[in-house]
C-alpha cells in the first residue's frame, strides 16, 4: 500500500521541478527583452507573465509539500456513505471561461445538482489570460471544496500542479480518504484514471485519450456513465457550447455516490487528458 507520505513528498519533488522549469523560461523571457525590438516588447513581457505565475504557484505548493509531507496522516476509511437519489439521463460537468477555478455538475435546463469551489480565495480576474494561456489552468494547484445536495462541506478535493497530474479526496476537515492515478496502456491510445481508496481501487475512467471519452466502472466492473469532453447536446447547445467540461450520460443513475462524483470533478480539473 502506497503511504500518503511517499506520494505528497513525490509530487513535491515533481512540483518543484516543474515550478523552477517555468521560471527558468520566465527569466529567459524577461533576459532577452532587453535584446529585441519594441515590437517584441509586448509578446516576451506576456509570456514572461504567464511562465512566471504558473512557475511561482507549481514551485510554491510543490515546496510545501515537501515540508508538510512527513506531517501527513495515512489514508483512512472513507465512511461518507451520503448519496444523490436521482439524477437525469444526461447532465454536463464544467466550468464558465470566467471562473476557471470554479465548475458545476448541471442537467440541461441549467440547474445546479453540486459544485466545487476554490478553497482558498485568490482574486485573480487580471490575471485570467494569463492562467488560460497554460490550458485553462490546468496546470495550477489548486484545493477545492465539494458541496453536496444540502450546500454543506462533503469533500475536499486537491489538485496538484504541473503536467503530470494527480488529484486527492480529503475529509473537510483534513484526514486524507483517495488519490487518483492515471496510466497510460501503450500501443492502444488508451488511458485508464482510478480513484483509489487506500489500496483499493474504487472508481476508473478508462477510454480513448485523444478524443477524450470514457467510461466510470467501479470495483465491480458494473458502469456507471460515460464521459464525453466538450460534447455539445443538442438539446442545450447555447448552454453549454463554450463550457469547458465533459457532457455526462448515466447509466445507473439511482443512489450515485459522492465519491463518484468527486472523481467526475478531479477528471474534469483536467481536461486536456
Amino acid at each position: 500500500m502506497v503511504s500518503v507520505q511517499e506520494l505528497i513528498r513525490k509530487d513535491g519533488v515533481r512540483q518543484v521541478i516543474t515550478g523552477s522549469i517555468l521560471i527558468a523560461v520566465m527569466l529567459f523571457f524577461v533576459g532577452s527583452i532587453f535584446f529585441i525590438g519594441f515590437e517584441a516588447f509586448l509578446f516576451n513581457s506576456i509570456y514572461s507573465i504567464a511562465f512566471g505565475l504558473a512557475g511561482i504557484a507549481v514551485f510554491r505548493s510543490g515546496w510545501e509539500d515537501l515540508i508538510l509531507a512527513d506531517r501527513s496522516l495515512g489514508f483512512i476509511r472513507d465512511k461518507n456513505d451520503a448519496a444523490f437519489e436521482r439524477f437525469p439521463e444526461r447532465m454536463y460537468i464544467g466550468h464558465q471561461a470566467a471562473s476557471i477555478f470554479h465548475a458545476c455538475l448541471y442537467d440541461m435546463d441549467g440547474e445546479v445538482y453540486t459544485e466545487i469551489k476554490q478553497n482558498r480565495h485568490l482574486d485573480m480576474k487580471i490575471f485570467r489570460p494569463f492562467i488560460s494561456f497554460f490550458s485553462s489552468g490546468s496546470i495550477f494547484p489548486v484545493s477545492y471544496i465539494l458541496k453536496d445536495e444540502d450546500g454543506m462541506d462533503a469533500y475536499k478535493i486537491v489538485k496538484k500542479g504541473g503536467f503530470t497530474w494527480r488529484g486527492y479526496v480529503q475529509r473537510p476537515d483534513g484526514p486524507y480518504l483517495a488519490y487518483t492515478t492515471q496510466e497510460k496502456l501503450k500501443g492502444t491510445g488508451r488511458s485508464v484514471f482510478q480513484y483509489i481508496e487506500g489500496s483499493k481501487m474504487r472508481w476508473k475512467a478508462e477510454g480513448d485519450a485523444f478524443i477524450g471519452h470514457f467510461e466510470i466502472r467501479d470495483h465491480h466492473d458494473q458502469l456507471w456513465a460515460i464521459i464525453k469532453r466538450d460534447a455539445i447536446p443538442t438539446e442545450a447547445a447555447e448552454r453549454f457550447d463554450r463550457m469547458p467540461g465533459y457532457l455526462v450520460e448515466w447509466k445507473n443513475r439511482k443512489n450515485v455516490p459522492q465519491s463518484l462524483i468527486a472523481f467526475l470533478f478531479l477528471l474534469q480539473t483536467n481536461t486536456s487528458v
